[in-house]
């Protein structure tokens, strides 16, 4: 299952914006269309008869000269391979009609297209840095991606951003024969593990990245006389989120005090008056989540309990509305945006964006100025050779995430950045 969101972009609205934005996206499908590659088919060349005396000798310098011109060749395509960045995207052409592009086509592009935009405007931003940006359609199609990775385009580029989709992923990254170069997952939020690609970086944190940030915000909070009860439930996100919980807080601080509970009677029993008392649940079950929090804000209304409550990063979706006093228990998740709208970079990108494309920016527009920042300076300063060498050394904050890659040999490199949301005013918000 896909952890990608498409946040279709909103077309409802005043008539000539709307055909103003359709218009345009018509624009970039058809640039993206005529840019698409195909897989390059490489011909033996023929047999050469045998010549003799003269013709011979001729024939030797016709051969050095031609492989001057091949290394001289090979030399100029490696350079601009440096400053080459090809962009996969599932725009889906192949779904349009014969009669053109219509509002239904511009929403099914919606992701690629908002995530294009952003990157667009991400590399523009980088003054004075010249790049050769190729857009291909990746189509959500699992052959044409397994082709497309041994195509003359991909063997002429210096880094891959994309595809997008776990399926598209797999067959792109298994068949791509160049194993250093570089291929950047945008968008997924899949384990790394699942693909087994030790050149893919994945820029969105998994929930295991997600399960370390509570970790360590738990072990950094944790004072003597504290106890860290984690919360045990039986629904999948539960278990896959304190997965490895109690190691990662010990790792962080050998001195912690932590018990795990099952049941809520398990974890009243375990609540100690001498500090405060961290609970940590993953569940999402809405019934079970309900419990807790009713049983939580019971003893935190008892004026001896001192309660801190960590949570998973999905509980940012729910409405807390009926538990009036949630913001008690002062409930703490890790997110993977710290986009800060208030802020002049924010709204200064914002403001561009609706300029020049018409409509506001979605998060994978967001998402896409950051990756062509990041990536982008760092081809500029490293060269797309070196990138493999300096991701974990150089960490970066942009408009909607961080970034601080961690490499591990059979999977690659991950994002282990998350920003932290506290519960006030009747919603999460960053702190």
């Amino acid at each position: 299952m896909t952890s990608v969101q498409n946040h279709q972009q909103q077309l409802s609205g005043n008539r000539k914006l709307k055909k103003s934005y359709i218009t345009y996206a018509l624009t970039i499908l058809l640039g993206v269309s005529a840019c698409t590659p195909r897989s390059t088919v490489l011909r033996a060349p023929g047999s050469i008869g045998q010549v003799s005396g003269t013709e011979n000798n001729t024939a030797q310098n016709n051969t050095e000269n031609q492989a001057s011109e091949k290394g001289n060749s090979a030399k100029a395509k490696k350079i601009a391979a440096e400053r080459t960045i090809a962009l996969l995207l599932p725009f889906q052409l192949d779904n349009i009609s014969g009669t053109g592009v219509e509002e239904k086509d511009v929403k099914r592009s919606a992701l690629a297209l908002d995530f294009y935009q952003g990157f667009e405007l991400g590399l523009r931003a980088l003054n004075n840095k010249t790049f050769n940006l190729k857009v291909i359609d990746s189509k959500d199609n699992t052959y044409y991606n397994s082709t497309l990775a041994s195509s003359e385009e991909i063997a002429n580029s210096g880094i891959i951003i994309g595809p997008v989709y776990p399926i598209e992923i797999k067959a792109f990254g298994n068949n791509l024969a160049d194993k250093n170069k570089l291929i950047v997952n945008p968008l997924a939020a899949s384990p790394a593990s699942e693909f087994g690609l030790n050149n893919l970086v994945t820029v969105t944190p998994s929930i295991k990245s997600h399960s370390k940030g509570i970790a360590s915000r738990v072990a950094s909070d944790h004072l003597t006389g504290d106890v860290i009860i984690i919360y045990q439930a039986s629904d999948n996100d539960s278990r896959q989120f304190l997965d490895g919980m109690s190691s990662a807080i010990k790792a962080a601080n050998p001195q912690a005090n932590i018990v795990s509970v099952s049941t809520l009677a398990q974890l009243n029993e375990k609540l100690s008056t001498t500090g405060t008392n961290q609970i940590i649940s993953g569940t999402t079950d809405k019934t079970n989540l309900n419990n807790l929090i009713s049983n939580l804000s019971k003893k935190s209304s008892e004026s001896f309990y001192s309660i801190r409550l960590y949570g998973h990063p999905l509980w940012d979706r729910f409405d807390f509305g009926t538990h009036s006093n949630f913001y008690n228990l002062r409930p703490i998740i890790t997110a993977e945006s710290n986009l800060k709208s208030w802020t002049n970079q924010a709204r200064n990108f914002r403001d561009l964006y609706k300029q020049e494309f018409g409509v506001f920016p979605s998060d994978q527009s967001y998402k896409g100025y950051d990756i062509a920042q990041y990536f982008g300076k760092m081809m500029d300063k490293h060269g797309a050779e070196n990138l493999k060498s300096k991701l974990e050394s150089e960490s970066y904050t942009g408009l909607y995430n961080s970034y601080k890659f961690v490499y591990n040999e059979n999977w690659g490199f991950t994002n282990e950045a998350v920003s932290y949301k506290e519960y006030m005013h009747g919603s999460f918000q960053l702190q």
